[in-house]
């Protein structure tokens, strides 16, 4: 079979020849799953051998088509990522294909394009970042400062540091980060014009007593909680992998699980997507006041309506009256998404801290 694909790809006229790179890559994507070792061989030797006479408008289709299949050979994935920007960005921002060594490669040779595409990946390493922020402009820094998923040599953090002074993007992004030191957010607060740095301090001055309550009481408040997983068609791990995949929204999941007054597996999600650990959401879920429930949800984007329907399913498990769901709910649409998102990073880093000190 891949003889009469190979030869069929080499005698064909160009148009022929295109309609088989869409049969195989068709077949390829479609599959991908569950086509053993030798047959995803075969799909890649075929590609590979059709690359070189693609026209760019099939490069990229190819290429948008094959960034997220992780059995796409890694010289289909290298050869796109080299092409121009159109055809290269699919790959260049998802593709599982390249290899670490191939993305440092590209982006100490390709052009601010390609760097830009680089720096939005999910997962940057730091030898990788440093590239980035040594010969990108000010939209790759910008990108990088906000990707959560990039990791930070010492040299990197104090250059984007450096750059907030005079940068208010890379300065938002940063106060946005957890990966950052207390000294470092410190820093970033007195590059703010004045009246937003009382603000984030008065911020930070209010959210002390909860995390310093996180930290020393979230084990008990854990086993004391008797917050227990509730029957409901809804499988947490399930919807947290198409929440990830962006198939599904966090924020109907909350709805949903609210309705079941499941507040363990909201817990759970809230957890996962917010990178803590989930007896300090449990804590913030079953306190009687609703600043860290609060602050949580609307850092990962949960809508007005929704947090409305978590506040009756907290009200309930606290014995609480409806009013106060109420009072919660109309309190939260005065925190605004960038302030709960700096204090939801201040929090982590200052977990962090306590962590440390305690070890």
């Amino acid at each position: 079979m891949l003889n009469d694909l190979l030869n069929l790809a080499q005698e064909s006229t160009p148009e022929k020849r295109h309609q088989l790179v869409e049969h195989v890559t068709e077949l390829f994507v479609r599959g991908a799953n569950s086509y053993q070792t030798e047959e995803i061989a075969l799909f890649n030797t075929v590609l590979e051998s059709m690359l070189p006479t693609m026209e760019p408008e099939q490069k990229k289709a190819i290429s948008e088509q094959l960034a997220p299949i992780d059995d796409t050979s890694n010289k289909v994935a290298y050869e796109l990522a080299r092409e121009e920007i159109d055809i290269a960005r699919p790959m260049l921002t998802s593709s599982n294909a390249l290899k670490t060594e191939d993305i440092l490669r590209l982006a100490k040779t390709m052009g601010q394009g390609h760097l830009l595409a680089i720096s939005k990946r999910q997962h940057l390493e730091a030898n990788v970042t440093d590239v980035l922020l040594e010969r990108g402009e000010n939209p790759v820094k910008q990108s990088v400062a906000a990707n959560s998923g990039a990791e930070f040599s010492e040299w990197g953090s104090r250059l984007l540091i450096k750059l907030a002074e005079k940068d208010e993007k890379i300065r938002d992004a940063m106060m946005e980060r957890a990966d950052i030191t207390e000294s470092d957010y410190d820093k970033l607060i007195n590059q703010m014009p004045e009246a937003q740095q009382a603000k984030i301090r008065q911020l930070r001055k209010e959210n002390e007593t909860l995390i310093q309550d996180l930290f020393h009481k979230a084990s008990k408040v854990v086993a004391s909680s008797k917050l227990e997983r509730k029957a409901t068609r809804i499988n947490a791990k399930v919807t947290l992998k198409e929440i990830r995949a962006g198939q599904r929204s966090l924020s109907k999941a909350i709805t949903q699980l609210s309705l079941s007054n499941n507040l363990f597996d909201i817990c759970f999600l809230l957890a996962e997507m917010a990178g803590l650990e989930q007896k300090y959401v449990t804590n913030v879920m079953v306190r009687y006041d609703s600043t860290g429930v609060a602050v949580l949800c609307r850092a990962m984007g949960v809508e007005n309506v929704d947090y409305n329907a978590l506040c009756k399913a907290r009200a309930m498990h606290n014995k609480q009256p409806q009013s106060t769901a109420e009072n919660w709910a109309n309190d939260y649409q005065s925190l605004s998404d960038r302030d709960a998102r700096r204090l939801l990073s201040f929090m982590k880093i200052r977990l962090q801290t306590l962590e440390g000190q305690a070890a």
